[in-house]
């Protein structure tokens, strides 16, 4: 089953875009994206209840858009659970 994912770029340009996650190999996640994604770029994936930061190793060219590989450097599971948490600390 796929998995859809939001991938937001965090350089200035700051855009989101709906992706497929293709699969996940230790540290490198492969995505199907509508549009390029400039080799280096910083982004953020959230999918589920997860968000990976990461920056854009690979895109290429794959059918009707792209396939990019994002090395992924810092994920954060249960992100409601640690919202919920923070909020009832702040209150």
């Amino acid at each position: 089953m796929e998995t859809v994912a939001a991938l937001t770029r965090l350089d200035e340009a700051k855009v989101t875009q709906t992706c497929s996650i293709l699969g996940l190999d230790g540290r490198t996640m492969q995505l199907k994206l509508p549009q390029y994604v400039t080799i280096g770029s910083p982004v953020k994936v959230e999918a589920d209840d997860t968000m990976s930061l990461g920056e854009v190793s690979h895109c290429r060219p794959d059918g009707n858009g792209y396939v990019a590989c994002v090395e992924v450097l810092q994920a954060l599971h249960n992100v409601t659970e640690l919202t919920r948490l923070a909020r009832a600390l702040l209150s």
